[in-house]
Protein backbone atom coordinates (compact mmCIF):
# COMPACT_ATOMS: atom_id res chain seq x y z
CA UNK A 1 0.00 0.00 0.00
CA UNK A 2 1.35 3.49 -1.10
CA UNK A 3 1.94 6.11 2.28
CA UNK A 4 -0.82 8.26 -0.01
CA UNK A 5 -3.18 5.86 0.82
CA UNK A 6 -2.36 5.28 4.39
CA UNK A 7 -1.50 8.60 5.68
CA UNK A 8 2.18 9.58 6.89
CA UNK A 9 4.08 8.30 10.08
CA UNK A 10 4.47 11.66 12.97
CA UNK A 11 7.99 12.26 12.06
CA UNK A 12 6.91 13.13 8.41
CA UNK A 13 4.87 15.21 10.20
CA UNK A 14 7.16 16.43 12.60
CA UNK A 15 8.76 17.51 9.02
CA UNK A 16 5.78 19.20 7.80
CA UNK A 17 4.94 21.40 10.30
CA UNK A 18 8.29 22.20 10.77
CA UNK A 19 8.82 23.32 7.17
CA UNK A 20 5.04 24.95 6.61
CA UNK A 21 6.42 26.99 9.50
CA UNK A 22 9.72 28.17 9.39
CA UNK A 23 10.76 30.30 6.63
CA UNK A 24 9.33 33.85 7.02
CA UNK A 25 10.01 33.40 11.12
CA UNK A 26 14.03 33.06 9.94
CA UNK A 27 14.66 36.23 8.00
CA UNK A 28 11.69 38.24 10.20
CA UNK A 29 12.39 37.69 13.86
CA UNK A 30 15.72 39.75 14.34
CA UNK A 31 14.35 42.76 13.45
CA UNK A 32 10.99 42.07 15.65
CA UNK A 33 13.30 41.41 18.30
CA UNK A 34 15.03 45.00 17.47
CA UNK A 35 11.63 46.94 17.68
CA UNK A 36 10.81 45.00 21.28
CA UNK A 37 14.19 45.16 23.11
CA UNK A 38 16.82 42.15 24.12
CA UNK A 39 15.31 41.14 27.08
CA UNK A 40 11.30 42.10 25.99
CA UNK A 41 12.16 40.29 22.95
CA UNK A 42 13.54 37.12 24.23
CA UNK A 43 10.94 36.73 26.51
CA UNK A 44 8.13 37.12 24.18
CA UNK A 45 9.92 34.70 21.74
CA UNK A 46 9.90 31.64 24.65
CA UNK A 47 6.08 32.88 25.26
CA UNK A 48 4.90 33.01 21.61
CA UNK A 49 6.35 29.61 21.23
CA UNK A 50 4.92 27.98 24.20
CA UNK A 51 1.35 29.57 24.09
CA UNK A 52 0.99 28.47 20.22
CA UNK A 53 2.57 24.81 21.04
CA UNK A 54 -0.71 24.70 23.35
CA UNK A 55 -2.93 25.35 21.06
CA UNK A 56 -1.75 23.22 18.62
CA UNK A 57 -1.91 20.53 20.72
CA UNK A 58 -5.55 21.45 21.49
CA UNK A 59 -6.37 21.13 17.58
CA UNK A 60 -5.14 17.40 17.61
CA UNK A 61 -7.12 17.10 20.75
CA UNK A 62 -10.19 18.27 19.11
CA UNK A 63 -9.79 16.17 15.85
CA UNK A 64 -9.28 13.28 17.78
CA UNK A 65 -12.64 14.29 19.68
CA UNK A 66 -14.61 13.97 16.23
CA UNK A 67 -12.83 11.03 15.10
CA UNK A 68 -14.72 9.77 17.80
CA UNK A 69 -17.77 11.01 17.59
CA UNK A 70 -18.40 11.08 14.34
CA UNK A 71 -16.92 7.67 12.80
CA UNK A 72 -17.32 9.54 8.81
CA UNK A 73 -14.11 11.82 9.71
CA UNK A 74 -12.11 8.79 9.62
CA UNK A 75 -11.89 9.41 5.67
CA UNK A 76 -11.15 12.46 3.50
CA UNK A 77 -12.15 15.55 4.82
CA UNK A 78 -11.52 18.29 2.93
CA UNK A 79 -12.10 21.09 5.33
CA UNK A 80 -11.06 19.94 9.00
CA UNK A 81 -10.46 23.15 10.61
CA UNK A 82 -14.12 24.71 9.81
CA UNK A 83 -15.54 21.30 10.72
CA UNK A 84 -13.85 21.41 13.87
CA UNK A 85 -15.92 24.75 14.60
CA UNK A 86 -19.22 23.11 13.11
CA UNK A 87 -19.34 20.46 15.36
CA UNK A 88 -17.96 22.06 18.61
CA UNK A 89 -20.01 25.45 18.36
CA UNK A 90 -22.57 25.24 15.22
CA UNK A 91 -23.29 26.28 11.39
CA UNK A 92 -22.43 29.94 12.15
CA UNK A 93 -19.23 29.55 13.69
CA UNK A 94 -18.39 26.68 10.95
CA UNK A 95 -18.75 29.72 8.31
CA UNK A 96 -16.75 32.22 9.93
CA UNK A 97 -13.91 30.03 10.57
CA UNK A 98 -14.33 29.09 7.24
CA UNK A 99 -13.74 32.65 5.59
CA UNK A 100 -11.20 33.19 8.23
CA UNK A 101 -8.95 30.28 7.61
CA UNK A 102 -9.88 30.89 3.66
CA UNK A 103 -7.98 34.62 4.61
CA UNK A 104 -5.56 33.62 6.29
CA UNK A 105 -4.35 30.81 4.12
CA UNK A 106 -4.65 33.00 1.13
CA UNK A 107 -2.11 35.59 3.08
CA UNK A 108 0.14 33.56 4.01
CA UNK A 109 0.50 31.62 0.86
CA UNK A 110 1.19 35.80 -0.69
CA UNK A 111 3.36 36.20 1.77
CA UNK A 112 5.37 33.06 1.04
CA UNK A 113 5.42 33.91 -2.62
CA UNK A 114 6.24 37.35 -1.74
CA UNK A 115 9.18 36.32 0.33
CA UNK A 116 10.45 33.89 -2.43
CA UNK A 117 10.07 36.33 -4.81
CA UNK A 118 12.33 38.85 -2.88
CA UNK A 119 14.81 36.73 -2.26
CA UNK A 120 15.32 35.08 -5.71
CA UNK A 121 15.14 38.56 -7.33
CA UNK A 122 18.19 40.05 -4.82
CA UNK A 123 20.31 36.82 -6.16
CA UNK A 124 19.33 37.52 -9.86
CA UNK A 125 18.72 41.80 -9.92
CA UNK A 126 15.63 40.93 -11.36
CA UNK A 127 12.16 42.81 -10.39
CA UNK A 128 10.32 41.33 -7.56
CA UNK A 129 7.22 41.42 -10.02
CA UNK A 130 9.19 39.65 -12.49
CA UNK A 131 9.95 37.25 -10.39
CA UNK A 132 6.64 36.62 -8.53
CA UNK A 133 5.52 35.44 -11.97
CA UNK A 134 8.18 33.10 -12.35
CA UNK A 135 7.66 31.24 -8.75
CA UNK A 136 3.29 31.20 -10.39
CA UNK A 137 4.82 29.11 -13.20
CA UNK A 138 6.92 27.04 -11.51
CA UNK A 139 4.76 26.13 -8.58
CA UNK A 140 1.43 25.99 -10.87
CA UNK A 141 1.50 22.38 -11.41
CA UNK A 142 2.60 21.53 -8.26
CA UNK A 143 -0.74 22.97 -6.45
CA UNK A 144 -2.75 20.50 -8.41
CA UNK A 145 -1.35 17.71 -5.78
CA UNK A 146 -4.76 16.72 -3.67
CA UNK A 147 -3.46 16.67 -0.08
CA UNK A 148 -0.30 16.97 2.16
CA UNK A 149 0.08 13.25 2.08
CA UNK A 150 0.36 13.23 -1.73
CA UNK A 151 3.55 15.19 -2.02
CA UNK A 152 5.31 14.73 1.70
CA UNK A 153 8.56 14.24 -0.40
CA UNK A 154 8.64 17.91 -0.64
CA UNK A 155 8.47 18.25 3.00
CA UNK A 156 12.20 17.09 3.50
CA UNK A 157 13.54 18.88 1.11
CA UNK A 158 11.73 22.02 2.81
CA UNK A 159 12.87 21.19 6.24
CA UNK A 160 16.80 20.48 4.55
CA UNK A 161 16.89 23.39 3.06
CA UNK A 162 15.60 25.60 6.38
CA UNK A 163 18.19 23.99 8.17
CA UNK A 164 21.38 24.76 5.96
CA UNK A 165 20.47 28.20 5.40
CA UNK A 166 20.53 28.46 9.40
CA UNK A 167 23.72 27.61 9.24
CA UNK A 168 25.20 29.89 6.89
CA UNK A 169 23.04 32.35 8.57
CA UNK A 170 25.41 31.73 11.84
CA UNK A 171 28.37 31.67 10.30
CA UNK A 172 27.64 34.87 8.41
CA UNK A 173 26.98 36.46 11.71
CA UNK A 174 30.53 34.58 13.14
CA UNK A 175 32.53 36.71 9.68
CA UNK A 176 30.50 39.84 10.52
CA UNK A 177 30.49 39.99 14.47
CA UNK A 178 34.01 41.72 14.83
CA UNK A 179 33.03 44.31 12.53
CA UNK A 180 29.28 44.84 12.37
CA UNK A 181 28.75 44.28 16.57
CA UNK A 182 30.90 47.45 17.43
CA UNK A 183 29.21 49.92 14.64
CA UNK A 184 25.62 48.83 16.24
CA UNK A 185 23.61 50.77 18.35
CA UNK A 186 20.15 49.05 20.20
CA UNK A 187 17.25 51.45 20.27
CA UNK A 188 15.47 51.26 22.92
CA UNK A 189 11.70 49.64 23.52
CA UNK A 190 9.42 50.45 21.46
CA UNK A 191 5.73 50.90 22.52
CA UNK A 192 4.21 51.88 18.89
CA UNK A 193 5.55 48.67 17.31
CA UNK A 194 4.91 46.39 20.62
CA UNK A 195 1.85 44.78 19.01
CA UNK A 196 2.93 44.28 15.15
CA UNK A 197 6.18 43.02 16.34
CA UNK A 198 4.46 40.22 18.63
CA UNK A 199 2.31 39.65 15.69
CA UNK A 200 5.14 38.94 13.52
CA UNK A 201 6.58 36.68 16.03
CA UNK A 202 3.21 34.78 16.22
CA UNK A 203 3.30 34.40 12.88
CA UNK A 204 6.51 32.49 13.07
CA UNK A 205 5.28 29.89 15.69
CA UNK A 206 1.59 29.48 13.71
CA UNK A 207 1.33 27.17 11.39
CA UNK A 208 -1.94 26.22 13.17
CA UNK A 209 -4.14 27.00 9.61
CA UNK A 210 -2.79 23.79 7.97
CA UNK A 211 -1.86 21.89 11.47
CA UNK A 212 -5.37 19.77 11.01
CA UNK A 213 -4.86 19.51 7.61
CA UNK A 214 -1.73 17.88 8.73
CA UNK A 215 -2.95 15.51 11.79
CA UNK A 216 -5.89 14.88 9.28
CA UNK A 217 -3.45 13.24 6.56
CA UNK A 218 -1.39 11.14 9.68
CA UNK A 219 -1.36 7.21 9.87
CA UNK A 220 -1.92 7.54 13.40
CA UNK A 221 -3.21 10.61 14.66
CA UNK A 222 -3.01 9.83 18.04
CA UNK A 223 0.66 11.16 17.97
CA UNK A 224 -0.45 14.54 17.63
CA UNK A 225 1.35 15.61 20.76
CA UNK A 226 4.64 14.13 20.29
CA UNK A 227 4.64 15.77 16.63
CA UNK A 228 4.05 19.15 17.82
CA UNK A 229 6.71 19.19 20.51
CA UNK A 230 9.59 17.81 18.84
CA UNK A 231 8.25 20.28 15.81
CA UNK A 232 7.89 23.47 18.09
CA UNK A 233 10.90 22.62 20.14
CA UNK A 234 12.49 22.72 16.31
CA UNK A 235 11.37 26.05 15.51
CA UNK A 236 12.25 27.33 19.13
CA UNK A 237 16.03 26.09 18.61
CA UNK A 238 16.76 27.38 14.95
CA UNK A 239 14.86 30.87 15.84
CA UNK A 240 16.63 31.92 19.07
CA UNK A 241 20.40 31.91 17.96
CA UNK A 242 19.60 33.61 14.82
CA UNK A 243 17.06 36.27 16.12
CA UNK A 244 18.86 37.16 19.18
CA UNK A 245 22.92 36.51 17.52
CA UNK A 246 21.46 38.51 14.78
CA UNK A 247 20.52 41.82 17.02
CA UNK A 248 23.25 41.74 18.71
CA UNK A 249 25.52 41.60 15.79
CA UNK A 250 23.57 44.06 13.71
CA UNK A 251 21.88 46.16 15.72
CA UNK A 252 19.86 49.21 14.49
CA UNK A 253 20.89 48.22 10.66
CA UNK A 254 18.75 45.01 10.74
CA UNK A 255 16.18 45.39 8.35
CA UNK A 256 12.94 43.88 7.50
CA UNK A 257 14.65 40.36 6.57
CA UNK A 258 18.03 38.91 8.07
CA UNK A 259 19.48 38.66 4.92
CA UNK A 260 20.48 41.54 3.23
CA UNK A 261 21.92 42.57 6.83
CA UNK A 262 24.92 39.83 5.91
CA UNK A 263 28.08 41.49 4.48
CA UNK A 264 29.43 38.49 2.60
CA UNK A 265 27.57 38.29 -1.70
CA UNK A 266 28.17 34.41 -1.90
CA UNK A 267 26.89 33.56 1.50
CA UNK A 268 23.81 36.26 1.22
CA UNK A 269 23.06 34.58 -1.94
CA UNK A 270 23.45 31.11 -1.16
CA UNK A 271 21.14 31.47 2.25
CA UNK A 272 18.75 33.53 -0.30
CA UNK A 273 18.64 30.51 -2.44
CA UNK A 274 17.77 28.57 0.29
CA UNK A 275 15.45 30.11 2.22
CA UNK A 276 13.89 30.34 -1.75
CA UNK A 277 13.66 26.76 -1.92
CA UNK A 278 12.31 26.26 1.24
CA UNK A 279 9.65 28.44 0.71
CA UNK A 280 9.05 27.33 -2.91
CA UNK A 281 7.53 23.86 -0.99
CA UNK A 282 6.23 25.54 2.27
CA UNK A 283 3.75 27.18 -0.34
CA UNK A 284 2.29 24.13 -1.84
CA UNK A 285 1.42 23.07 2.39
CA UNK A 286 -0.01 26.41 3.18
CA UNK A 287 -2.49 27.05 0.13
CA UNK A 288 -3.65 23.34 0.56
CA UNK A 289 -6.31 23.81 2.84
CA UNK A 290 -7.54 26.79 0.80
CA UNK A 291 -7.74 24.88 -2.34
CA UNK A 292 -9.49 21.69 -1.19
CA UNK A 293 -12.37 24.35 0.18
CA UNK A 294 -12.41 25.94 -2.82
CA UNK A 295 -13.32 22.72 -4.23
CA UNK A 296 -15.51 21.82 -1.66
CA UNK A 297 -17.11 24.93 -2.39
CA UNK A 298 -17.71 24.07 -5.84
CA UNK A 299 -18.54 19.93 -5.36
CA UNK A 300 -15.45 19.18 -7.23
CA UNK A 301 -15.51 15.86 -7.29
CA UNK A 302 -12.11 14.31 -5.20
CA UNK A 303 -9.86 12.71 -8.51
CA UNK A 304 -7.72 14.92 -10.43
CA UNK A 305 -9.79 16.45 -13.36
CA UNK A 306 -10.97 19.72 -15.48
CA UNK A 307 -12.69 20.75 -12.21
CA UNK A 308 -9.91 21.25 -10.44
CA UNK A 309 -7.64 22.53 -12.66
CA UNK A 310 -9.89 25.46 -13.09
CA UNK A 311 -10.59 25.84 -9.55
CA UNK A 312 -6.76 25.79 -8.47
CA UNK A 313 -5.55 27.67 -10.76
CA UNK A 314 -7.91 30.92 -10.35
CA UNK A 315 -7.62 30.45 -6.86
CA UNK A 316 -3.27 30.15 -7.07
CA UNK A 317 -2.73 32.73 -9.79
CA UNK A 318 -5.35 35.26 -7.65
CA UNK A 319 -2.72 34.55 -4.80
CA UNK A 320 0.29 35.44 -6.96
CA UNK A 321 -1.71 38.51 -8.07
CA UNK A 322 -2.30 40.04 -4.88
CA UNK A 323 1.50 39.67 -3.43
CA UNK A 324 2.40 41.85 -6.29
CA UNK A 325 0.50 44.85 -4.40
CA UNK A 326 2.00 45.33 -1.21
CA UNK A 327 5.60 44.52 -1.80
CA UNK A 328 6.82 45.17 1.77
CA UNK A 329 7.25 42.22 3.52
CA UNK A 330 7.33 42.91 6.40
CA UNK A 331 3.87 45.37 6.73
CA UNK A 332 2.24 42.25 5.06
CA UNK A 333 3.75 39.80 7.55
CA UNK A 334 2.38 41.71 10.46
CA UNK A 335 -1.52 42.36 8.81
CA UNK A 336 -1.32 38.93 8.36
CA UNK A 337 -0.16 37.63 11.70
CA UNK A 338 -2.32 40.34 13.46
CA UNK A 339 -5.86 39.43 11.71
CA UNK A 340 -7.23 36.19 11.07
CA UNK A 341 -4.23 34.44 11.98
CA UNK A 342 -4.80 35.62 15.52
CA UNK A 343 -8.27 33.63 15.61
CA UNK A 344 -6.82 30.99 13.86
CA UNK A 345 -3.71 30.21 16.15
CA UNK A 346 -4.93 31.61 19.62
CA UNK A 347 -8.63 32.37 19.62
CA UNK A 348 -10.27 29.45 17.68
CA UNK A 349 -8.78 26.10 19.69
CA UNK A 350 -9.39 27.06 22.83
CA UNK A 351 -13.01 27.96 22.04
CA UNK A 352 -13.27 25.07 20.31
CA UNK A 353 -11.81 22.48 22.84
CA UNK A 354 -14.36 24.20 25.60
CA UNK A 355 -17.09 23.84 23.19
CA UNK A 356 -16.96 19.90 22.61
CA UNK A 357 -16.18 19.52 26.27
CA UNK A 358 -19.45 21.72 27.61
CA UNK A 359 -21.31 22.71 24.96
CA UNK A 360 -20.75 26.16 26.62
CA UNK A 361 -23.62 24.78 29.41
CA UNK A 362 -22.97 26.88 32.68
CA UNK A 363 -23.19 23.69 34.95
CA UNK A 364 -20.68 22.06 32.96
CA UNK A 365 -18.31 24.54 32.56
CA UNK A 366 -17.84 24.97 36.21
CA UNK A 367 -16.78 21.55 35.85
CA UNK A 368 -13.40 22.40 34.29
CA UNK A 369 -10.24 22.97 36.04
CA UNK A 370 -10.06 26.17 37.14
CA UNK A 371 -6.48 27.06 35.99
CA UNK A 372 -7.18 25.76 32.68
CA UNK A 373 -10.25 27.86 32.18
CA UNK A 374 -8.64 30.89 33.14
CA UNK A 375 -5.12 30.11 30.61
CA UNK A 376 -7.03 29.58 27.83
CA UNK A 377 -9.43 32.76 28.60
CA UNK A 378 -6.11 34.45 28.63
CA UNK A 379 -5.12 33.31 25.65
CA UNK A 380 -8.37 34.19 23.83
CA UNK A 381 -7.86 37.82 25.42
CA UNK A 382 -4.26 38.15 24.04
CA UNK A 383 -5.44 36.75 20.66
CA UNK A 384 -7.82 39.59 20.40
CA UNK A 385 -5.68 42.41 21.50
CA UNK A 386 -3.47 41.05 18.96
CA UNK A 387 -5.70 41.45 16.12
CA UNK A 388 -6.90 44.54 16.99
CA UNK A 389 -3.86 46.47 17.77
CA UNK A 390 -1.64 45.26 15.21
CA UNK A 391 -3.99 44.98 11.88
CA UNK A 392 -4.45 48.76 12.82
CA UNK A 393 -1.22 49.56 13.03
CA UNK A 394 -0.40 47.27 9.72
CA UNK A 395 -2.96 48.86 7.95
CA UNK A 396 -1.15 52.31 9.35
CA UNK A 397 1.58 50.79 7.50
CA UNK A 398 0.28 49.90 4.19
CA UNK A 399 -0.89 53.46 3.77
CA UNK A 400 2.22 55.04 5.05
CA UNK A 401 4.18 53.07 2.61
CA UNK A 402 1.69 53.92 -0.49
Amino acid sequence: MKLEDQGYSWWIAVIFVFGETAGSGLVALPNAILKLGLIPGSISLIFMCLIPLYTAILLGKNWLEMKSRWPEYSSHCRNPYPEMALKSIGPKMGFFTSSALNISTFGGGAVFSLLAAKTLAGVFGTSICWMLGLVGLILWPCVMLKSPMHFWQVSIVAAGSTLTAVILVLFGYFQDFETCQKESEYPGFDVSSFSSSIATILFAFGGHPCLPTIIHDMKNAEEYKKTFLISYLGLFLIYTPVSIIGYITYGDSLSDSIISSIQTDILRQSISILIAAHVFFSILIIVNPLLQASEQLFDVKQEFGIGRFLIRSVVFWTIIIIAGIVPNFGIFVSLVGGGTFSLLVLILPPLFSIGFETNFELLRLKKLPKLRLIFEILIIILGIWIMINSTWHSHSGVHQHQ
